[in-house]
């Protein structure tokens, strides 16, 4: 949406794993360092682990992207299989036939397509991403395909990545046969504050950014803070900002903007958006019944109530009325600036 309006030529801070944007913090290139390290032994597990949104599947794409033909590579994303779940969908990964095979039926036939790779001079990789979610027979069952060899050279390699879950996994007694083939291993970090400053850099200029809009220094202390150096989050916050930025006209980010948009963003990420305005609805209510009383007390000829305590519950419900209009007057403005820019940008398209 604000592509366009920034001169950017794409979208810098998209959550769909990108190569071209893979950012090489001193974590993430020591993983990829290991990683190209266990492609050119052509034996052994790799292991990489780190936080949700560290950027693993990301580093995994990166290095599928730079394999030459001499590797066929298959990639799967894990749910909680068993064995003979995990051989087939390998297997399929491979576009081997599996249906209404049984599992050595399977074996077989992928030993084959194996064997038919080494006689092209080729060989298979393996990369497992979200291994936090296999079972420790499940991982055990990836060291038994790693026996496919020919020569004593294993016929196909597997590169595992997940979670921090996965490390205790692997850290079982029954694991240490699995062990002993893990050649590297390697664990992502969260960003400091200057790294997560050089990783929106470095993102935006990917993309042709021309400091429009500028960005100012202090607001990276802020965004490390929110975000905690995670480069997902960093990505969903950044890409509100810059939506922020295009709705409301800025040319230049700065605290102010950023703390608007971790107020927006806080309340719909936590759900509380929708706690709020049932709050405000509650509060409303309450404050409506609670003047009910005083006013039914002022109109007795039996009672007589201090004007103060009229007063206190009539601006009790006019504060909450109050920020109920406002939180709908922010929206509507927000919606309204969205229509004209999209019926300008219409309008200019007509010319064309």
């Amino acid at each position: 949406m604000y592509e366009t309006h920034f001169n950017l030529t794409d979208k810098p801070f998209k959550l769909s794993p990108d190569p071209k944007f893979f950012f090489e913090s001193p974590h993430h290139q020591r993983a990829f360092a290991y990683l190209q390290y266990g492609l050119s032994q052509g034996e052994g597990f790799i292991v990489v682990t780190g936080p949700i949104g560290t950027g693993k599947t990301t580093l995994a794409r990166t290095l599928l992207s730079s394999i030459d033909n001499n590797i066929v590579a298959a990639q799967i994303a894990t749910t909680r299989l068993t064995p003979d779940e995990l051989v087939s969908l390998v297997a399929s990964q491979f576009n081997i036939e599996v249906e209404g095979y049984s599992k050595s039926e399977i074996l077989r036939r992928f030993e084959l397509f194996l064997l038919q790779l080494h006689s092209q001079g080729k060989r298979a990789l393996l990369v497992v991403d979200e291994a936090q979610n296999l079972p420790a027979e499940t991982v055990e069952e990836l060291r038994m395909l790693s026996n496919f060899q020919l020569d004593d050279k294993p016929l196909i390699q597997s590169f595992l990545l997940g979670q921090e879950e996965l490390r205790p996994i692997i850290a079982l007694p029954q694991m240490e046969q699995f062990r002993q083939r893990i050649i590297a291993s390697s664990h992502l970090k969260a960003f400091d504050e200057q790294q997560v400053k050089d990783y929106i850099f470095h993102r935006l200029k990917k993309v042709g950014w021309d400091e429009f809009p500028k960005l100012d220094d202090n607001i990276f202390t802020l965004i490390t803070d929110y975000t905690l150096g995670i480069p997902r989050k960093i990505n969903i916050f950044v890409d509100r900002l810059f939506l922020y930025a295009y709705l409301e006209e800025i040319d230049s980010i700065q605290v102010t903007d950023v703390n608007v948009v971790i107020e927006e963003l806080s309340e719909e990420l936590s759900g509380s958006l929708a706690k709020d305005e049932e709050q405000t609805v509650t509060n409303s209510n309450a404050a409506v019944t609670d003047v009910l009383p005083v006013t039914q007390q002022l109109l007795s000829d039996n009672h007589l109530i201090e004007p103060d305590q009229i007063m206190k519950t009539l601006m009790e419900v006019s504060d909450v009325l109050d920020n109920d209009i406002q939180r709908k007057i922010r929206v509507i403005r927000q919606l309204d600036k969205f229509i004209r820019i999209k019926s300008k940008q219409v309008e200019q398209l007509d010319k064309n």
